[in-house]
């Protein structure tokens, strides 16, 4: 008998699962990772937002400061104007306030003026304020407080409830 020659048998390639490729990822849908995205995010508007606001503060507490050390200034240039009218001769305030003699008033963050024609008393914010033109208007008629900020939306600016109470 010859030797009849068999021929060899080809393997049949194997099938592998749709699973089986993936092997041992882990199944995250697109609604799970946007959850998680969302989560981060919010960490995060959260986190850099409290420390905005912990610089905000500490920055309007700065603010607060300067302009409480310009109000006995204020107190002191009210009682000197006071003080003229009661001894001047036809009863009137001082035309200028250099007729009241009282030295150097204007300071780094604020400067001084007066206008005999309204009785104002002004003091204007300078750069080292943190921002320069912010006036505190006090009217020696209405003895009232007045804040005029030419960018209210800008810090810092003086607040309402840091002008003294008559």
């Amino acid at each position: 008998m010859p030797d009849t020659v068999k021929p060899k048998a080809t393997p049949e390639p194997k099938k592998v699962s749709v699973k089986a490729a993936q092997g041992t990822k882990s199944n995250i849908s697109l609604v799970e990772l946007i959850l998680i995205l969302m989560l981060v995010g919010l960490v995060f508007v959260f986190f850099f937002g409290m420390k905005q606001l912990k610089v905000d503060k500490a920055n309007e507490a700065i603010a607060q400061t300067k302009f409480e050390a310009i109000v006995p200034t204020f107190q002191k240039i009210i009682a000197a104007m006071e003080n003229y009218r009661k001894t001047d001769e036809f009863g009137d305030y001082p035309a200028f306030m250099e007729e009241l003699n009282l030295g150097e008033i204007n300071t780094p963050d604020f400067k001084f003026e007066y206008v005999f024609d309204t009785l104002t008393l002004t003091a204007t914010s300078q750069a080292s304020f943190g921002k320069a033109g912010v006036k505190v208007n006090y009217s020696i008629n209405d003895k009232s407080y007045t804040v005029d900020d030419p960018e209210a939306n800008k810090k810092p600016t003086v607040k309402d409830e840091w002008l003294p109470q008559e």
